[in-house]
């Protein structure tokens, strides 16, 4: 435990020096021409894969969340290439044009996610350790997603297409909702720190499930999206916190087969 907290403390020293001159964005940019009916349809899109269990008849929650990350991905790209162009490009861009290059949205993600694992580590570590001092042991239950990837990563057969969704086809669907097409609704309608904040909310609160495990998860999350909203504000193009919510997702998978 003492050698985790060290690693921990030297990864959160690299996060500070990472960090120097990296948060500042720039003005907010005009309003955009998304509408209440883009995000309505959006958010039929990011429910309605909780149906396919019942569509294919598969009882394996492992099977269906392979396929929701395969149906999520394709729907939004299909949704984005539907809509008028200056709606998508205010999807992709936060605006109407990028902020940032697309290699160096990457560079600021891989510079972000730096910053963000230690973080979100300690404080999930603390949560940890504050619920085990209320809780009883035996009633502290992990989140049944955390539980099915240790399932799946210590399993003889791996369900790849299960650690693909969660590790890349989820992350991109998700940050087109909430931070390509959510956030960016928001930002019209009032100051953009209250859009970050409210968009974050939403997605962390989209992530509870029954289980003392959300104690935990759900603050985490909601830091995490503090951290990509604010990429994709300072970049300015959804690339950014796509591949840094690839690479949180994938360092945890990691962690957990560890």
């Amino acid at each position: 435990m003492m050698h985790s907290w060290l690693v921990l403390l030297a990864l959160l020293a690299l996060a500070a020096v990472v960090s120097r001159n990296f948060f500042s964005w720039p003005k907010p940019s005009e309003k955009t021409p998304l509408q209440l009916r883009h995000i309505l349809a959006g958010v039929v899109l990011l429910f309605l894969p909780g149906l396919l269990p019942f569509i294919t008849g598969s009882h394996s929650h492992t099977t269906a969340r392979s396929l929701h990350g395969v149906f999520l991905t394709c729907a939004y790209i299909f949704y984005l290439l539907g809509l008028p162009i200056e709606v998508t490009r205010s999807v992709i861009y936060s605006g109407n044009k990028p902020g940032a290059t697309f290699l160096h949205a990457v560079s600021s993600a891989i510079r972000m996610w730096i910053i963000v694992i230690p973080i979100t580590q300690i404080i999930g570590l603390v949560l940890n350790k504050g619920l085990a001092l209320i809780l009883p042991i035996e009633a502290l239950q992990e989140q049944t997603l955390t539980q099915e990837v240790q399932d799946t990563l210590t399993s003889t057969a791996h369900d790849r297409g299960f650690i693909l969704s969660l590790g890349m086809l989820v992350p991109f669907a998700e940050e087109i909702f909430f931070r390509g097409f959510l956030q960016t609704f928001l930002k019209n309608k009032m100051n953009r720190v209250y859009a970050l904040l409210y968009s974050s909310v939403i997605f962390a609160l989209t992530h509870v499930e029954h289980s003392w495990g959300s104690l935990v998860f759900v603050p985490v999350l909601f830091i995490f999206s503090l951290f990509t909203g604010f990429l994709y504000e300072k970049e300015r193009h959804i690339a950014a916190p796509i591949v840094l919510h690839m690479l949180f997702n994938a360092t945890n998978i990691g962690m957990l087969s560890v």
